[in-house]
């Protein structure tokens, strides 16, 4: 391009990002590596599609090489892959249709990028792989055990086998290329065959073929020399050993995540995975500094500031009480009072403004069910969305619908509105004898993500309408679909929010033994003060520092999930797994680090 269209693009985009500094530092460095610390809503995504497009423009992306962009669910790289058709247009010329774009980037998650390299290369490990991978049902390791037909055809040493990597995997600790072999030879010789296939075995495939095969390894490496990761902070094991086989010498790099709202370290995101990526490959690191979405809400911004400060100085920022945040609470002597109170509020905002309002809660439990019932008995309608990933029901349910939606649209892949709304009646009759809430709540989600599709997605193509959906249930992801909703008040827990984003939030239950598990080896649990309110010891034991900072991205994910305003509440009073009633509780430490006041809501 030359140097005066580059110039008058630079002054376009320059003033598209109204001169943020930090922006536009990513955008026009002249560093192949970057990794970009971006909290929700610092204007991530648009920063990362002008970075794109400069590159485009000033040659940094060699003709007719593309970009790889990996995320972590297909809705999520859609809606990507949509602004990037979008807005890329708009930057580069109306000469660059959104057709062409989208030949020079592709936007995926990290199991359909391997499902097209298995489509293309799985061969060369099973014949079986000649058949179309998406033919095949998904299914965990842990899940094996309890499905009938796979429980027999696996030894119990083979089923110990791959439920031992799926364990390793959330500790962490990434299989070496043997044991890699020998997993992937019980899946080949034992599930292939009945048409199952596991979710680590989709990547763990693909590490096998371009560790066996390395000029398909080098393909990938030079057919992608920009690789722009989004949601880095939750990078597990595997995938990134996934990531560290397609990056060559010469590969640009762009990963942005979020540290502060890795909340999945249970799983087996890696902990300190920006840093480990910063040192090993050389990267210049940007911190995007200014909120958008409150910039018109200075409270809420003080809030998003002062824990992120606490974050990075491991509770020990330097913060005046001009800048110090006010967070409205509601404190209940008992869990009852304390539900009456969020209640009361929640009708308050019901009638005083037309948003949407999401109760968050750490955990299911007692404490979570008297605000339900409360919610009940002063008829107001809500949407029960507290399950989890590991739920029985919400396993079997995403499987169940995985059959019926391959069964149904495996020859054709015609979908259409017609055709998916029969699917989701199809799945409302399997389901017509079940009297299980939370069943009621996925069929509900269920038709909502039917409608979004049909309606909101149209313009889709067959084949990625497909995609979307069958990665939706393989994934367990329908919680996801609690955006596409009617219902005006939300139940949740904050891992079943993440991604989401409402009006108004309220946390619930902030509590000691409730929101955080580390109280009994906490020093201020001997604190006998009549406040209602922990704190923090001013000098945390070692052991401490890493699990209160996990606590505290729970904490912080929660709050930001709010649009306009966040709430706190806790009581006195707390109900433990068993239901054993427990008195004189205090609210959470969290709920007043350094920066962070509590004010009493109204």
């Amino acid at each position: 391009m030359p140097n005066a269209i580059l110039a008058e693009l630079k002054e376009k985009i320059s003033k598209q990002h109204e001169g943020d500094e930090k922006q536009l530092e990513v955008i026009f460095s002249d560093s192949p590596r970057l990794i970009v610390e971006a909290p929700a809503g610092y204007g991530k995504t648009t920063t990362m599609i002008s970075r794109i497009a400069y590159l485009f423009a000033s040659g940094g992306i060699p003709n007719p090489k593309r970009i790889l962009g990996l995320t972590f669910s297909v809705n999520a790289a859609l809606k990507v892959k949509r602004e990037v058709a979008e807005k890329l247009p708009v930057l580069l010329g109306e000469k660059n249709s959104p057709v062409a774009i989208g030949e020079k980037v592709t936007v995926t998650n990290y199991h359909g990028f391997c499902k097209g390299i298995l489509k293309k290369y799985g061969y060369l490990i099973s014949d079986v792989l000649r058949k179309d991978i998406n033919l095949f049902k998904a299914i965990s390791d842990s899940e094996i055990s309890r499905r009938q037909g796979l429980n027999t055809t696996l030894s119990a040493s083979e089923t110990q086998r791959l439920e031992g990597i799926e364990n390793s995997i959330k500790a962490s600790s990434a299989p070496d290329a043997q044991t890699i072999h020998e997993y992937n030879d019980i899946v080949i010789r034992k599930l292939l065959p009945l048409e199952y296939i596991t979710h680590n075995a989709v990547i763990l495939f693909v590490l096998e073929i371009f560790a066996r095969f390395p000029e398909v390894r080098k393909f990938y490496q030079s057919y992608y020399p920009l690789l722009v990761v989004d949601e880095f902070q939750d990078t597990n094991c595997i995938a990134w050993s996934l990531l560290e086989s397609i990056i060559s010498d010469h590969t640009q790099l762009v990963f942005l995540g979020d540290p502060l709202q890795r909340i999945y370290g249970f799983i087996g995101a890696l902990p300190d995975i920006m840093s480990t990526a910063a040192t090993k490959y050389g990267m210049v690191q940007v911190a995007l500094a200014r909120n958008y979405r409150f910039r018109n809400n200075p409270e809420m911004l003080k809030l998003d500031t002062n824990i992120r400060a606490n974050a990075a100085t491991c509770f020990d920022p330097e913060i005046t009480d001009s800048d110090t945040a006010k967070l409205p609470a509601f404190w209940g002597s008992t869990q009852k009072e304390e539900a009456c109170k969020v209640v009361a509020k929640v009708q308050s905002l019901l009638q005083d403004d037309t948003g949407k309002i999401a109760i968050l809660f750490r955990g299911r439990g007692k404490n979570a069910e008297i605000v339900e019932e409360e919610l009940s008995n002063n008829s107001i309608p809500y949407f029960y969305g507290m399950f989890t990933d590991e739920d029985l029901e919400y396993v079997e349910f995403h499987n169940r619908c995985q059959e019926m939606f391959i069964k149904k649209f495996d020859k054709s892949k015609n979908i259409n509105k017609k055709a998916l709304i029969a699917f989701a009646e199809s799945v409302k009759t399997a389901y017509s004898q079940s009297n299980v809430k939370t069943i009621d709540s996925l069929l509900y989600l269920l038709d909502a993500l039917v409608e979004k599709v049909s309606v909101d997605y149209s313009d889709l193509l067959s084949e990625d309408k497909y995609t979307l959906l069958l990665d939706i249930f393989e994934n367990r992801q329908l919680k996801q679909a609690m955006e596409y909703v009617d219902s005006r008040v939300i139940l949740s827990t904050v891992h079943g929010a993440k991604g989401l984003e409402w009006d108004y939030v309220i946390l619930s239950d902030v509590e000691q033994w409730v929101f955080t598990f580390l109280c009994r080896d906490c020093p201020s649990l001997r604190n006998t003060s009549s406040s209602t309110v922990c704190k923090l010891p001013k000098t945390l034991p070692e052991q401490m520092k890493n699990l209160i900072l996990d606590d505290l991205c729970v904490f912080y994910v929660g709050l930001t999930r709010a649009r306009k305003q966040a709430y706190l509440s806790a009581s006195g009073e707390r109900f433990n797994a068993r239901g054993q009633q427990f008195t004189n509780g205090k609210i959470c430490c969290l709920a007043s680090v350094d920066g962070v006041k509590l004010v009493k809501a109204d």
